[in-house]
């Protein structure tokens, strides 16, 4: 196997001769090790499967333990065998490859599923017999099996990847030190293509998504987020300008704002009836007004009671009201409210970097919560309950980070804030007091691929899911691009931990 190793041109021993990675673990039990370097043998030497679809099905299980030494050896391994850089990133990182041929998806789908829920659903066994065969299938799961196995032994030791021009140590039981791991738990449900600037989302009654990208100006429908995600994404319309906010104001139907934020600056306000709609067939969101001429950059935006929104504007650093009606008129506008909280810096940060972004409700404390992503502050204003005006000045909730959007907790009395350009989901209390300065990333902290330049969140729709389970949308590094470019945007399934309010 070390033979094999240096093949690959992987470090598996340090230059003095010692060994590393799951070499140096398994000399402490060396008659099973060396059946198990048997059972290895045997599946390289009769599998069925192709060199590139034994490097999905490694990589998939190496994500999934999110095991370092096991991701940073079939790294170059996949390399050996073909895969392209962006497609040994994306698999690294637990997402599905866009890359990849069909059958190779079918494969990291299979695996990805029976690895992390330990089950396959009917539909994806069906898909994936098809492609390779009952013998196939066994093949899949027999190395899948070696690799757990290896995962167990390389993160049991806590063993890391080797750094350049460093000795790595074998990691006895005695010295060992717990790794920090991320608290949520990231399931990629859809795979956009890389340069899309997801910007808000909505979930459906149905569970399925709207989603707008902002860069492209377009609506996307994703399917429901069954047990058997990924699923795929499809456009559903293209607007004429940049797609910012999407409200559902009533049972399926919505409102969405679009405009020129860094250009002309005319925005307007969609209607979208989605009643009686089936997935495929056209949509045609119709333009209902014109934002006032003062208008710059529409943003986030959220109900605050029936027919009432309200929507931040990013550049003209105030929130909007705007007044639904009834009979299907016109909307009413005016300023609900404007503070030096919502400012931003005018040609100073690059890329521009919006004031006043996210903007949600909280409807058991009367308090409207916003984000000022320029000035990193989370803030938050009372509401009058009867006229729907603000109660008094905006308050400071916690300082300090970039965020962007975020959902709200009023159970558990948290948020889950988006801090695009930091890459992470931070918990912050609601109440000032209890926020201490200490920032709590319950995800991206350390970074992971998997969580790139984060954008809005909503919460499920399924029983069970409001403070438990949330789905995040990512740019994949589009505004900010990490090296080697952006990578696909997503829609994440992001199971929370349980919340104290502390």
């Amino acid at each position: 196997m070390v033979k094999w190793a240096d093949a690959i041109h992987f470090q598996s021993k340090t230059p003095d001769g010692r060994l590393i990675g799951p070499f140096n673990p398994v000399l402490f039990s060396p008659e099973i090790a060396s059946r198990f370097l048997d059972l290895q043998l045997a599946e390289q030497q009769h599998t069925t499967l192709s060199d590139r679809v034994r490097q999905v099905v490694i990589l998939a299980v190496g994500a999934v333990w999110n095991s370092p030494y096991e991701l940073y050896a079939h790294t170059e391994a996949a390399r050996h065998a073909g895969l392209s850089e962006d497609s040994i990133r994306t698999l690294a990182a637990g997402e599905l490859a866009a890359g990849l041929s069909h059958d190779e998806a079918i494969a990291y789908r299979y695996v990805h599923m029976l690895s992390a829920d330990h089950h396959v659903e009917d539909a994806l066994y069906d898909a994936a017999e098809r492609c390779f065969g009952a013998q196939g299938l066994v093949d899949i799961a027999m190395l899948a099996g070696i690799y757990h196995t290896v995962c167990a032994l390389l993160n049991g030791f806590d063993i890391p990847s080797p750094e350049p021009k460093t000795a790595p140590r074998r990691r006895a039981l005695s010295d060992r030190k717990p790794s920090r791991k991320e608290q949520a738990e990231l399931t990629l449900a859809a795979s956009f293509p890389p340069n899309n600037f997801l910007e808000n989302l909505v979930i459906r009654a149905d569970h399925s998504f709207l989603v707008t990208v902002a860069n492209t100006k377009e609506l996307w429908y994703v399917p429901p987020a069954t047990d058997a995600l990924p699923v795929v994404p499809s456009l559903l319309f293209k607007f004429d300008q940049n797609a910012s906010a999407i409200v559902e104001t009533e049972p399926d139907v919505f409102h969405i704002c679009t405009g020129n934020a860094y250009t002309t600056h005319e925005s307007y306000l969609h209607r979208l009836d989605l009643r009686g709609w089936s997935p495929g067939t056209p949509v045609h969101p119709e333009m209902i007004t014109q934002f006032p001429r003062t208008a710059r950059a529409p943003n986030g935006a959220c109900l605050i009671a029936p027919r009432v929104l309200l929507i931040a504007d990013s550049f003209a650093s105030l929130i909007w009201r705007v007044d639904l009606q009834p009979d299907g008129g016109k909307p009413e506008f005016h300023v609900w409210l404007r503070h030096e909280s919502m400012g931003y810096y005018p040609g100073q940060l690059k890329p521009e970097q919006p004031g006043v972004n996210g903007v949600r409700y909280a409807a058991k404390s009367h308090c409207l919560y916003y984000t000022a992503t320029a000035k990193k502050l989370f803030m938050r204003v009372a509401v009058n309950p009867d006229t729907l005006e603000p109660a008094g000045e905006p308050e400071l909730v916690m300082a300090g980070r970039m965020g962007d959007d975020f959902c709200i907790d009023e159970d558990a009395n948290v948020a889950y804030l988006t801090t695009h350009r930091q890459n992470t989901i931070d918990r912050v209390s609601l109440e000032p007091a209890k926020n201490s300065g200490f920032t709590q990333s319950i995800a991206g902290d350390p970074f992971t691929e998997r969580l790139i330049g984060p954008s809005s969140a909503a919460w499920g729709r399924a029983p069970g899911d409001y403070g438990r389970v949330a789905y995040f949308i990512t740019d994949g590094g589009t505004a900010s691009p990490p090296p080697g470019g952006p990578r696909p945007a997503t829609l994440l399934r992001v199971e929370l931990p349980k919340s104290v309010d502390t």
